[in-house]
């Protein structure tokens, strides 16, 4: 019985022996099966250097000249706008849109659109965009801010200050490209691109009201102001009639038989409603909601690909097309060769 046992292991190790064997051959036989094809291509190539050197030479001219002569050069532009009210997917829906209207031959539709002439138009070849801040980039912060909380729950002032200083200012940034045919006309397009998204009526009606809540909070704060112009007033005329008794009394002040233990509290007030009404009129003036971070620029070098690189392209494809060439006439000969012992 353990005869047979001793037996059965060993043909099973015999048998994985065996299957090792067969696949390591077949490692090597594949290896060398490339190193014999490219060995044949390299033997084709030297056997035709004459062939391969006309097609190459013919390859080389027609990329220069197509380079040169025919290929339209283009260059790009960037601007970065921050937007409150946009978001990745409202804002590739009006590129796509404006890309639809690019690819018109006349270009009147993208004049009309933009408020621009139609020769600016017809330079415009396609528009691209972008979040200036990857969703991955936002998640990551996230997660980070999460268990920045979970770690340091005994510290809470110190975990604000430094979430504070990890928060993304630019996550609704966004980076719109565009690619022209010349350069020049990129002086007013960016103000073309902002009008065109504002009149959108998502982000329209949304500017509005954050406009008129802001004018709205502004009122009510210059109001309040007022009253405690009025109330700064009352308590001066109080601070001299102290100081003029010749009596020591309390020292609060009177205001409508009402005493008032605190008053700097109503100076302390006033100059938060006086920031609170500059916070508002620079966010009137500035517009942050909706704003310009950076606009086009004019770049003189070409984004296109320039002669060098149509060079190198060129050399490999006619390179390719030599064996190709070359591969069609002796599969010919083959075809012609069987026909005639057929015959």
């Amino acid at each position: 019985m353990d005869e047979n046992k001793t037996r059965n292991q060993g043909s099973d190790e015999i048998d994985l022996s065996q299957v090792f064997k067969w696949i390591g051959n077949g490692f090597r036989n594949f290896g060398n099966s490339i190193l014999n094809g490219l060995a044949g291509l390299r033997s084709i190539f030297f056997d035709n250097k004459k062939f391969f050197g006309l097609v190459i030479i013919a390859g080389l001219t027609l990329g220069g000249l197509y380079s040169e002569l025919l290929s339209k050069k283009y260059y790009k532009s960037s601007m970065i706008l921050s937007c409150d009210y946009l978001n990745r997917r409202i804002l590739e829906s009006t590129i796509e849109k404006l890309n639809l209207l690019c690819g018109e031959a006349e270009r009147e539709g993208l004049a009309n659109e933009l408020n621009i002439p139609v020769v600016t138009a017809k330079n415009i070849l396609k528009f691209e965009s972008k979040p200036f801040v990857s969703e991955d980039d936002i998640v990551e912060m996230e997660v980070l801010k999460e268990q920045l909380n979970n770690v340091a729950e005994a510290k809470k002032d110190v975990v604000k200050k430094v979430i504070s200083k990890l928060e993304i200012d630019n996550k609704s940034a966004f980076q719109i490209s565009m690619l022209i045919t010349d350069p020049d006309v990129v002086s007013n397009l960016d103000s073309a691109i902002v009008n065109y998204l504002k009149s959108n009526d998502y982000v329209k009606r949304r500017i509005e009201i954050t406009k008129s809540n802001l004018l709205e909070k502004k009122a009510k704060l210059q109001q309040e102001s007022k009253r405690l112009d009025s109330l700064k007033s009352v308590l001066f005329r109080s601070f001299d009639n102290m100081a003029k008794q010749s009596k020591q009394g309390s020292n609060n002040v009177i205001l409508s038989e009402k005493p008032l233990t605190d008053p700097l509290s109503v100076f302390t007030q006033d100059l938060d409603f006086y920031n609170q009404i500059q916070s508002i009129d620079t966010r009137l003036y500035l517009q942050p909601d909706f704003e310009v971070v950076d606009g086009f620029t004019a770049f003189k070098e070409p984004e296109s690909a320039s002669l060098a690189k149509f060079l190198i392209i060129s050399f490999l494809i006619s390179w390719l097309m030599g064996y190709l060439i070359l591969g069609f006439f002796k599969f010919d000969r083959y075809l012609a060769k069987l026909s005639k012992e057929s015959n």
